[in-house]
């Protein structure tokens, strides 16, 4: 968590926001993040840049500047917050890491646990290719991932499906949440190894892929523990999922008791008999 619909939500919520705007100071809390030092001076090649847009990569929310890009990536427990009229947080934590000042207001980053990240990207760089292979698939909402190309890519592979879904070098975004999801409702068992699954029930898994993330992005994503939107909200698709998180609860589809698995060091919840 949070995984590609809560950052698209985010990504939809603050780019009407930050559109046009300059950033006029960077503040941190002096810790470290993932791969950002937590210096101030890491970010400062951005100052007076403008916002040109938004947009997502993967699980990464992408702020683009006149020059350069910034990649912000939530980790497990991150939540960015829009304060609009502020120069300073509004509220001294020791949870709060980054915060951008633009010249409508400020741009906060909170996160408890620290495992997320603010990464300097020159403008001509591709995202794909600057935030590494787990962001280097195909984007699961655009027409390029297809049937086609998700059986192309499973050809010889050995490795369950779930895993293999989740690595983020065939597609991204497909977190723990959403295969499971995914798979339950195209009859999958993700332990299936990939290179075992026929083509069309791989094209049915890319529909159902496509499914369930455009409608957790309408419900404002899941929250499990700390999630929420960038006014605060919490996301709504936790109430719809069908089998992750429901271990002992009757399958939706059939009545028999959901299952737990672990996987990869991930919860994997999955019905036995609609799931072959």
């Amino acid at each position: 968590m949070p995984e590609l619909p809560e950052v698209e939500v985010v990504c939809r919520q603050l780019s009407p926001l930050l559109a046009g705007q300059s950033l006029q100071g960077v503040g941190t809390s002096g810790k470290s993040l993932r791969s950002f030092s937590g210096r101030p001076q890491g970010l400062s090649p951005l100052l007076g840049q403008s916002v040109r847009g938004l947009t997502r990569r993967a699980k990464n929310l992408l702020l683009i500047f006149d020059h350069h890009q910034l990649a912000l990536h939530l980790g497990m427990s991150g939540v960015l917050s829009w304060c609009p009229g502020r120069d300073s947080p509004p509220k001294q934590s020791v949870h709060e890491h980054l915060w951008l000042v633009f010249d409508r207001g400020l741009l906060l980053y909170t996160d408890p646990r620290r495992f997320g990240d603010a990464r300097l990207i020159d403008g001509d760089e591709a995202p794909s290719r600057a935030l590494g292979v787990g962001s280097s698939g195909l984007e699961p909402l655009e027409a390029s991932f297809n049937g086609e190309a998700l059986n192309r890519a499973a050809q010889g592979v050995r490795q369950a499906v779930k895993v293999w879904l989740m690595r983020g070098d065939v597609v991204v975004g497909v977190g723990n949440i959403y295969a499971s999801e995914a798979l339950h409702r195209a009859g999958i068992h993700p332990a299936r190894a990939a290179g075992r699954i026929r083509p069309e029930r791989l094209a049915r898994l890319v529909h159902h892929i496509k499914e369930v993330l455009e409608e957790a992005i309408r419900e404002g994503g899941s929250t499990l523990r700390d999630f929420k939107d960038a006014a605060g909200v919490h996301g709504g698709y936790g109430e719809r999922h069908r089998v992750y998180g429901r271990a002992g609860q009757p399958c939706l589809s059939c009545g028999t008791h959901i299952r737990r698995m672990v996987q990869a060091q991930r919860a994997t919840y999955y019905c036995h008999v609609c799931q072959r």
